[in-house]
């Protein structure tokens, strides 16, 4: 018997197992037409339905039987056990649950049903999502910067002695300490927060008190490793890309204007002019590369960068 791998719901690679073994994960729902198997000889992982084939035969004659996909769990049947539905074939213990799912969303024609297996969250449904993940972290944020408020306000108190230049410079470097420590405390909260609740619950906050989670191209969860990357591209590297760009070409223009000493030191005018232009380019420059989110709006998928470069999608529950 063959011995296969496979990735199991949290993509997981697992096994190896024999093919009774895999054909039952498939009846159990373990494991769907998209998921990925392997065995010695192949070249890479390839998708259950293109191997489910030689699973399916003929008891007596030993003939492969054509098979196909339930267009409610994806799991693989051969066709004489499914039930048709229209255009659709369902396997045999998932009518209901397929008819229910059809009187939910509202579809009128089967295949609209199995042709859009998935309901993207809309643009302005996610960066809604992000507005609340945003005011659900306020809170924590403010609490990791009280050291430094402590501090400042301390600082403050103290100035004004025998000597307020050295409390000052001292307390200078105090407060230079907590507020840094209070950015990585924030930092900390971010990457929990993001990686634990799409890791544990498929969304944060913010997106599921909008009915969103957070899938793989399959619909699986995402592992805490995934959710991390995630994480790391939505975050840091997004900022990157985004505040690069326009700071520099803001530092740019104005350097350039500077540098052609428009009216020269006296003349308020010019300096008023690099400005206005500096902040123009940045603005500019900002709306273009925040393409990185707006993307979202136009692509199929409702992907953004970093959907894109993960592979994650947004998905309705």
């Amino acid at each position: 018997m063959a011995s296969w791998f496979y990735t199991d719901k949290e993509a997981i690679q697992q096994g190896p197992i024999d093919d009774s073994s895999l054909l039952e994960l498939n009846l159990n729902g373990d494991i769907n037409a998209k998921s990925l198997v392997w065995q010695e000889g192949f070249a890479e992982w390839v998708s259950f339905r293109s191997v489910a084939q030689g699973f399916y035969r003929d008891t007596e004659s030993g003939v492969p039987l054509e098979i196909g996909v339930c267009a409610h769990s994806e799991q693989v049947y051969s066709v004489s056990e499914m039930i048709p539905y229209g255009e659709a074939l369902v396997g045999p213990e998932h009518k209901e649950g397929f008819v229910q799912t059809l009187m939910e969303s509202g579809t009128i024609k089967v295949q609209d049903a199995t042709a859009k297996r998935f309901d993207y969250v809309g643009f302005w449904w996610r960066v809604l999502s992000s507005v609340l993940d945003y005011m659900i972290k306020m809170i924590p944020s403010w609490i990791c910067m009280i050291p430094y408020y402590v501090a400042a306000f301390s600082g403050g108190m103290s100035v004004g002695g025998d000597d307020p230049e050295d409390i000052f410079a001292g307390w200078s470097v105090i407060m230079g300490v907590c507020y840094g420590l209070g950015l990585l405390a924030i930092l900390a909260v971010s990457i929990f927060y993001e990686t634990w609740m799409v890791g544990k619950y498929q969304g944060t906050l913010g997106k599921l008190i909008i009915g969103a989670k957070v899938v793989n191209p399959d619909g699986s969860k995402l592992t805490y490793k995934r959710a991390f990357l995630r994480w790391l591209v939505k975050k840091p590297l997004n900022y990157l890309i985004l505040f690069l760009p326009s700071t520099l070409g803001f530092a740019a223009v104005v350097g350039g204007l500077a540098a052609l000493d428009l009216g020269g030191d006296e003349d308020a005018s010019a300096f008023v002019l690099a400005m206005v232009t500096g902040m123009f380019v940045y603005v500019a420059l900002l709306g273009l590369c925040a393409g990185i989110y707006w993307m979202a709006a136009f692509d199929p998928e409702r992907r953004a960068f970093h959907d894109r470069l993960i592979g994650t999608r947004v998905v309705r529950k």
